[in-house]
């Protein structure tokens, strides 16, 4: 996977040095959406010594050459890390845990004489775990 993601980044001509080796093995098992913040206070109390705008910096390359989905919840641009080619994601928007979701509808309707290029589709809601502790079990 770092081989990849070298190749990818040296194709951007952006090194991959060690703290953001570190970083993106922090947040590439996160499964939630982070804040660049969020990022960067994980990198310190993992002893990672790297810069808020490294993080940035980071994520803007990562979101460029598709290993990076942003999203804006609350009023703030998360990210959440993606390793698989075409896929969707569902979003808690309370707890901020990210799903992959991998079935897709290809066949959507378009004005007359568009044609679609590509499409990305996320879903917003509450994820079961949040509702569990905030209602209780369903009967």
């Amino acid at each position: 996977m770092i081989t990849n993601i070298r190749s990818l980044l040296h194709e951007q001509n952006y090194r991959l040095t060690q703290e953001r080796k570190a970083l993106l093995g922090l947040f590439s098992h996160a499964n939630k959406a982070r804040t660049p913040i969020q990022l960067h206070q994980a990198a310190l109390g993992a002893g990672v010594g790297i810069g808020l705008t490294t993080v940035y910096r980071m994520l803007e390359v990562l979101t460029k050459i598709g290993l990076v989905s942003p999203f804006l919840l609350d009023g703030a641009v998360y990210y959440t890390y993606c390793t698989h080619s075409h896929h969707h994601h569902f979003i808690c928007l309370d707890c901020h845990r990210v799903n992959d979701l991998f079935d897709c509808q290809q066949e959507l309707s378009t004005p007359d004489g568009c044609v679609v290029e590509y499409h990305k589709l996320d879903l917003f809601g509450t994820c079961a775990t949040f509702t569990r502790e905030r209602f209780g079990e369903f009967n």
